[in-house]
């Protein structure tokens, strides 16, 4: 029987909204529980080329903004609990650019958030933890409120 694999890098995607707050916070709770490393990833969305350079460089260094904070504000998470981690902000469309960090990195689960929209507005407006899940290579955690008042009680009972 072959032995099962160990953890040794998990894949947090962040983009600083609640839900991946919780991602963040399961994620770096499991990789304390295994011993992993983490590897924090912000994605800062590439905008249209065609509406001019100067529309193009604004929108970059806003979003480039936007994933700075997320980054910063999942750091913490990690440093609190002596979990190893490292961090990045790649740019492109965020399901297929954490899908392919994954890849190159070859983590062991990837990590995610959910905005709890419901299953017809994420079908309407797409759902980057949803394509993740279909199309990931590897295992795909989506954290969720729920999930998270379960590792409460779990955690109350170990302590």
């Amino acid at each position: 029987m072959p032995q099962p694999r160990q953890m040794k890098q998990i894949l947090i995607a962040t983009d600083g909204s609640p839900g991946a707050h919780l991602a963040v916070e399961e994620g770096v709770w499991l990789a304390k529980m295994l011993g992993a490393k983490v590897i924090f990833v912000a994605v800062a969305r590439s905008p249209l080329p065609l509406l001019g350079d100067p529309y193009y460089q604004r929108t970059l260094s806003a979003d480039l903004g936007k994933a700075r904070v997320a980054i910063a504000a999942a750091i913490p998470a990690a440093e609190e609990r002596s979990v190893p981690y490292e961090a990045e902000i790649v740019e492109g469309v965020p399901a297929e650019a954490i899908r392919e960090l994954a890849r190159l990195r070859d983590v062991d689960l990837i990590v995610v958030g959910s905005r709890g929209r419901g299953a017809v507005t994420g079908a309407v407006l797409g759902s980057v933890s949803a394509d993740i899940v279909h199309r990931a290579d590897r295992p795909v955690l989506v954290a969720r409120p729920r999930m998270r008042a379960r590792h409460q009680v779990k955690l109350r009972a170990a302590v």
